[in-house]
């Protein structure tokens, strides 16, 4: 006869017919279908689920056999929602077919008799073996069941079938072998599964006591996490189970990495050393972190390059202004990719003053071809192993940075940042730019080998770029692997423009002055530039226009400020107090004795001043100002230059006796070197002794022999920055040196007039109307007699 009665869903137990247990219904899907049955009757069907989710179930995931139970006790908590019942198991109920209704499901069946007990002769036999088992071993009976209906599962020893029912409750099997003995209806076959199941419980606790012996007297009392490994490894063994063990798992690993052969065959033979160590030496650490590196660094993964120029162009463009030759190489790089699909990766070094942006642009250049970007700095760096690794017979030996870098990368084709390479250093331990070399050689770096991974390791779809401030500490060796590209500074025009479309509005969001509304008068950002920064990049102007927003946001705070806040440069000297330089060169001047020079630095161009003076004495030099062995020897073949050209440069003789020279550049504190200043230095001594002022209007540079000629140098484009930012608009310099002014940018070039010299004597006549002018003059296209016409320039 079928019957319909209400589920009460089993996730972790199942209950047997004649069990008294306790069942706590403490969600929907359990006091649902329990509020029903408390008001028809009492009685559900106790079925177990496979899946563990009561939210989750469906008819499909009961089992088709469960128990009729009836409920004897119940109490409500506090709440009023959940309850702790007592139940009883009366039958068997075989399910037929389940249907969900309103929150619940209902199960229709029928409910099977119990069989008779006295007339089960076969398994009353059985009972005494089951009790025999669970006698022989006490301990294990205390941690394989509940002592509660193991002692009821005693005193039911005379009914076979209840007996069998309660002792499969009591056991702490899992759900499935529960369910498995609910269906067998048989109570024989049901005692001889338990004997099974209870024989194969004592011989794994025998043999779990005898495994701990041999373990334990091979291991002291320090290695107990080794103990409890090797213990479940005995026992997998013994039982003939399949356990996944971690040399398996490093096996699997190796085969899936995709390696290089050499890598793979590596990995191999050190696993199998691995295998015959004890796992907890020292010995085996050492094996099992190396082949974890081996797994662990890129072998084929790789990102796709972003072929899209427009969108490259588009991304650069976005957080940087100017900087067209690294960006057009970039594009360069990108448009040869596309064509060939094989091009080697180039290695860029960008150098340039600190604050214009090398390492931000490096990282940029990875989102426009769609990289990976990783930085390494190499400021400091003095040990080779840093960039090496250090060889595994060391003890606590790791890899060096580039293999971490790749593995933090997690792919073999990223943009790898090598910053501040000149600050490179070296002592005993080893020269660390000369690892470099085989990494940043696109010819080699397809076989780099790191000391600690001793194998081959492809870095030839890396993207190297490389950041400096000067590349004369770079070894000629590394320097010739590097694409030097130059950043030299930033023009004022083009500091205005970077201030307007990146650092204001960066520092606006960072100081929470979005809601305000500042707006900016072009000459506010002028005043800034002009009066409170000279430098070659943009750091402090970015410093100082965080300034200003804290000082409005302290107003905020109190209340105090009021959208929208307009910016002028009253509010800067406000905000910012006094300025911190101002146009000395314009205001100061002519001096007798006090040359204007330009020299380059590693922070960019900078305006230099040489002073001479003559006092009495015995034809003595004295140099000042911590200058190196070039500028020295430049100040003496300019003093030697004047002295054989007395008669030409109208200096008498005697004008040389009885005098000394001092000869010093300001600023002592800071080491000058170069031969650039030897112009500047013969101008100035040639002022002192002819006691005749130098325009202070006009900056110079070039390297002076002892003939008088004018030579060639370098940092020109810094320097015409540097004079430019001093409000410097006549410039003398070598007539080698007009090539450079293609670099130059149109708006500087519009404000100043060159002079272009081959002889000592043209700037003589420049300067003082002295001499065989014969110098060419490149006239600038804008007047600069007044300010107004200055300031016009900066902005055009």
């Amino acid at each position: 006869m079928t019957e319909r009665f209400p589920i009460l869903p089993l996730t972790d137990n199942v209950i047997f017919p004649e069990v008294e247990t306790d069942v706590a219904i403490s969600f929907p899907q359990l006091s649902v279908p329990f509020e029903y049955a408390l008001t028809h009757g009492g009685t559900m069907v106790a079925l177990a689920t496979r899946n563990k989710n009561l939210k989750k179930i469906t008819s499909r995931q009961f089992f088709s056999m469960g128990t009729l139970i009836q409920f004897q006790t119940f109490i409500t908590e506090k709440d009023g929602l959940n309850y702790l019942c007592t139940v009883r198991g009366i039958k068997r109920f075989e399910v037929h077919d389940i249907h969900p209704v309103d929150g619940m499901f209902f199960a229709e069946g029928q409910a099977l008799p119990l069989p008779r007990d006295e007339a089960d002769m076969e398994s009353l036999q059985q009972i005494p073996k089951v009790i025999q088992l669970i006698k022989k071993f006490p301990k294990l009976a205390k941690e394989k069941a509940e002592i509660k209906y193991l002692e009821k599962a005693h005193r039911l020893a005379n009914r076979p079938n209840a007996f069998a029912d309660m002792l499969a409750f009591a056991l702490k099997l899992p759900l499935t072998d529960k369910q498995a003995l609910l269906e067998i209806r048989s109570p024989y076959f049901r005692l001889l599964r338990l004997l099974e199941v209870l024989e194969k419980e004592t011989f794994v606790y025998r043999m779990e006591k005898e495994l701990d012996q041999k373990v334990r007297a091979t291991l002291d009392e320090n290695q107990k996490r080794y103990f409890l490994s090797e213990k479940m490894k005995a026992i997998q063994e013994e039982l003939g189970e399949d356990g996944v063990s971690e040399i398996q798992i490093m096996e699997d690993k190796i085969k899936n990495a995709g390696m290089s052969q050499e890598a793979e065959e590596k990995a191999k033979e050190e696993l199998k050393r691995l295998k015959l160590m004890n796992g907890l030496s020292a010995e085996a650490s050492v094996s099992r972190t190396y082949i974890q590196w081996l797994i662990d660094i890129p072998w084929k993964k790789c990102t796709r390059d972003q072929l899209n120029l427009t969108q490259a162009r588009a991304i650069m463009d976005r957080d940087h202004y100017a900087l067209a030759d690294c960006k057009d190489r970039v594009i360069e790089f990108l448009a040869v990719r596309k064509l060939t699909r094989k091009s080697k990766n180039p290695i860029l070094c960008f150098v340039g003053p600190p604050g214009v942006g090398k390492t931000s642009l490096a990282r940029a250049i990875a989102e426009a071809t769609g990289r990976k970007f990783v930085r390494m700095s190499l400021g400091g760096v003095r040990d080779e192993a840093e960039i090496r690794g250090h060889r595994r017979t060391y003890i606590g030996a790791i890899p060096g940075r580039i293999i971490h870098l790749m593995k933090k990368a997690g792919t073999i084709n990223p943009l790898m940042l090598l910053d501040e390479i000149d600050k490179l250093s070296s002592d005993f331990r080893g020269d660390p730019s000369s690892a470099l070399l085989e990494a940043l050689d696109p010819e080699q770096n397809l076989h780099f080998v790191d000391h600690y991974m001793d194998i081959d390791y492809d870095l030839s779809r890396v993207f190297f770029v490389v950041t400096a401030n000067i590349i004369d500490t770079i070894p000629p060796a590394l320097r010739d692997r590097l694409e030097i590209i130059r950043i030299p500074g930033y023009t004022f025009n083009e500091k205005l423009e970077i201030a307007r479309r990146h650092l204001i509005p960066k520092k606006v969001l960072e100081t929470g002055m979005k809601k305000f509304k500042p707006t900016f008068k072009t000459d506010a950002i002028e005043t800034i530039i002009e009066k409170y920064t000279r430098e070659a990049g943009v750091r402090n102007l970015e410093r100082n226009i965080e300034k200003l927003f804290r000082k409005f946001a302290v107003e905020a705070a109190d209340g105090k400020l009021k959208a929208p806040v307009p910016v002028s440069t009253t509010t800067i000297y406000e905000k910012l107090g006094i300025p911190r330089f101002r146009n000395q060169i314009a205001e100061e001047a002519p001096m007798v004795g006090v040359a204007t020079g330009l020299a380059w630095t590693s922070v960019g161009g900078d305006v230099l001043f040489i002073e001479v003076i003559t006092m009495p004495g015995n034809e003595k030099v004295e140099i000042t100002g911590q200058l190196g062995d070039v500028m020295k020897e430049s100040v003496k073949a300019a003093l030697s230059f004047i002295k054989a050209n007395h008669e030409r440069v109208d200096i008498p003789v005697e004008r040389f006796k009885d005098i000394d020279l001092h000869i010093h550049i300001p600023e002592g504190a800071i080491p000058k070197d170069g031969p650039s200043a030897g112009v500047t230095m013969a101008t100035a001594i040639f002022s002192a002794l002819a006691n005749r002022p130098v325009s202070n209007k006009i900056a110079m540079t070039g390297e002076i022999t002892l003939r008088g000629r004018v030579l060639a140098v370098g940092g020109i484009k810094e320097k015409l920055l540097a004079a430019h930012r001093a409000g410097i608009f006549e410039i003398i310099m070598p007539e080698e040196n007009e090539r450079d002014l293609k670099d130059i940018p149109e708006e500087i070039k519009n404000v100043m007039e060159f002079h272009f010299v081959k002889k000592m004597d043209s700037v003589l006549e420049i300067m003082f109307g002295i001499g065989k002018p014969e110098s060419v003059m490149l006239p600038s296209r804008k007047k600069k007699n007044s300010a107004s016409t200055k300031t016009q320039a900066k902005l055009s």
